[in-house]
């Protein structure tokens, strides 16, 4: 899946070695699909990990992916790159930026497919503000039923953000729904953005 080449798996094996809290790495892309997507590579520890993860296992660490984008990652390569004064690690994702037709790697079913269109277009934007959102259900008669968590719980602009952005976006992509309810319980505090 990921090609990791000697030098950059020594390499990532001795970061890890130096840092103590670190427990794992993760592989992110922000803006899959699109011309804006952004692969990263992070270290997170323990608890820093979401039940759609999956672990690709390599000699002395494991990378942790969440699955929605999987094909996205597919051919990539990590490599260690140098120059005369640095060193660096460069990912190399080819697909990052291709639109890929979930059918062929998703469950066909309108949860699973609006369930990633929520990964991958609508919580990188609402990470910016330390917040995301969670599907819950699609009921019977075509309403989207989500829950805000993180630095959009009891922000001011919930609302508007619920309206004018997250229900705009998954209509104008899921014409068959209806509509998006909040079932979210907002109590303003310090996690709340505005």
């Amino acid at each position: 899946m990921i090609n990791i080449s000697k030098k950059a798996q020594n390499y990532l094996k001795n970061i890890l070695l130096k840092k103590d809290y670190v427990k794992k790495l993760r592989i992110s892309i922000k803006y899959p699909g699109t011309k804006y997507a952004e692969c990263k590579m992070s270290y997170n520890t323990q608890q820093d990990f979401q039940n759609t993860d999956i672990e690709i296992k390599y000699f002395h660490f494991s990378i942790y992916v969440n699955n929605t984008i999987l094909p996205h990652l597919k051919d990539s390569k990590i490599d260690l790159l140098y120059d005369e004064l640095h060193q660096q690690l460069m990912l190399m994702a080819p697909y990052a930026k291709e639109k890929i037709d979930n059918n062929q790697y998703y469950n066909h079913s309108l949860f699973n497919k609006l369930d990633h269109f929520i990964q991958c277009y609508i919580n990188p934007m609402l990470s910016s503000h330390g917040g995301q959102i969670t599907l819950l259900e699609i009921t019977n008669l075509g309403y989207v039923i989500i829950k805000f968590l993180g630095g959009c719980n009891g922000c001011s602009m919930v609302n508007t953000t619920l309206k004018e952005n997250i229900e705009k976006q998954i209509l104008n992509n899921f014409p068959l729904l209806k509509g998006v309810k909040d079932i979210t319980k907002h109590n303003y505090g310090n996690h709340s953005f505005i």
